[in-house]
């Protein structure tokens, strides 16, 4: 099968599971704007926002670096034992942070959207280690089962109850339910590596596990670095203009934010092959598959503006109410920030794929500052309007380093392959 072949092979089942997932993060909102009201939306939002940029360092984005550890250097419970202990001191960071909110409302919002939100994690290394074998399939059966089951769990909660905690507990438990009787299960019978099981010393796992970290560490700074920029606009309104506003920019935001589900989907669909590319010295085609999924990411983002302006009043009535109905200006600029974005993560995956970790961070760093000041400028002229702009600048920002380390990465010339970017190399091959 060519290259091309498997990557659409692989994108089909990606793109299934990660739809399915994409609805139910609509349904998710949209339950909790039709139960309840805009101050609630913006209490679970605040949670999110929160919650995110501390799961997201971490993580380390240790699913990536498990698939694109093509040579297999560790081993799979390397991955899944540090990711496990990594999200237990995030949870405890972010019961800590949720003592500063403000109201008691908001402080159990963040710690329970934060933990709901680790479960999540912990079945995405799993997630990882399906990926690894390219067994896409696995995937899409995951996403749509945790999917399926946090908005059944949150809709039925919420209608009985009324209460967001009530609803955030159920969404709790019944992803613990998915890890536990799905992913574990699955991943323990049928894709653990031979030898994976064996038990070496605290001490020796602790070395592979700081050797794994001096490796994934930059990533997950890149990610929190990119979670804090994409969530900026949200602290701005929080601040500046109140929970309710942030509800009604949330909901509408959801929209563009469940359609770079599907970003993800071909992002990391095309994440193997890219390395196996990559790991082959073949250039010319790590740029040709590089170049096609930052075109479909471009179409993408056509297409969802497009929708937008035929649509994005209706959907909104549809899914939200008439109070987000009114958002359809907000929606438009949403939509073609989101266009930026798909791009800019597409090429991520790219850069990503060629174990180029440290060149991140001062992209993001940039992204964030740019989105930033225009938060500073922007948001208290134009209100909503000027978040959504900000957001699509802090990407275009990403965008023009993104094609500054591609670039670099296809004209670099031919050396040793090193499988740990920090410490502990070990040589096989050529890369470019």
């Amino acid at each position: 099968m060519s290259a091309i072949k498997a990557v659409r092979g692989n994108f089909a089942w990606m793109t299934l599971g990660y739809a399915v997932y994409a609805a139910c993060q609509w349904a998710m909102v949209s339950v909790l704007a039709r139960l309840a009201t805009p101050e609630v939306v913006g209490q679970y939002a605040l949670g999110v926002a929160v919650s995110t940029p501390i799961l997201m360092l971490a993580q380390l984005n240790l699913r990536t670096v498990l698939v694109t550890d093509v040579a297999g250097e560790h081993d799979f419970l390397d991955y899944r034992d540090l990711r496990v202990i990594s999200l237990g001191a995030a949870v405890i960071g972010i019961l800590a942070l949720a003592l500063l909110e403000r109201s008691a409302a908001d402080r159990i919002a963040v710690a329970l959207v934060g933990l709901a939100q680790s479960i999540e994690w912990i079945a995405d290394i799993y997630i990882g280690l399906f990926q690894r074998h390219e067994k896409m399939k696995r995937i899409a059966i995951s996403l749509s089962l945790h999917g399926i089951v946090s908005v059944a769990a949150l809709a039925i909660v919420v209608a009985v109850t009324g209460q967001l905690v009530a609803g955030l507990l159920a969404v709790l438990v019944v992803r613990l339910l998915a890890l536990f009787f799905y992913d574990a299960t699955i991943g323990s019978r049928g894709y653990l590596e031979r030898g994976s099981a064996a038990g070496p010393s605290l001490r020796q796992r602790s070395g592979k596990w700081l050797r794994i970290v001096k490796t994934a560490f930059p990533l997950g700074v890149v990610l929190m670095i990119g979670s804090f920029s994409s969530n900026i606009p949200r602290y701005f309104i929080a601040h500046a203009m109140g929970s309710h506003a942030l509800g009604l920019f949330s909901g509408v935001a959801s929209l563009t934010t469940a359609a770079n589900l599907l970003v993800n989907a071909l992002g990391q669909a095309a994440t193997p092959r890219l390395a196996k590319l990559h790991l082959a010295g073949d250039r010319a085609g790590f740029g040709r598959v590089s170049a096609q999924i930052a075109g479909v990411g471009l179409v993408l983002g056509l297409c969802t503006v497009a929708g937008s302006i035929i649509a994005g009043h209706w959907i909104l009535g549809l899914l939200f109410g008439p109070e987000y109905a009114a958002q359809s200006a907000i929606l438009l600029a949403l939509s073609a920030a989101a266009g930026v974005g798909f791009v800019a993560s597409l090429l991520g995956y790219a850069i990503t794929a060629g174990r180029r970790f440290n060149q991140q961070m001062p992209i993001q760093v940039a992204s964030i500052a740019g989105s930033s000041l225009a938060c500073v400028v922007l948001i208290p002229r134009c209100g909503l309007l000027g978040a959504a702009i900000a957001i699509g600048l802090g990407f275009a920002v990403q965008i023009a380093g993104e094609l500054w380390v591609l670039r670099s990465l296809l004209q670099a010339p031919r050396e040793p392959v090193f499988h740990a970017s920090l410490n502990g190399f070990e040589t096989e091959g050529v890369t470019p």
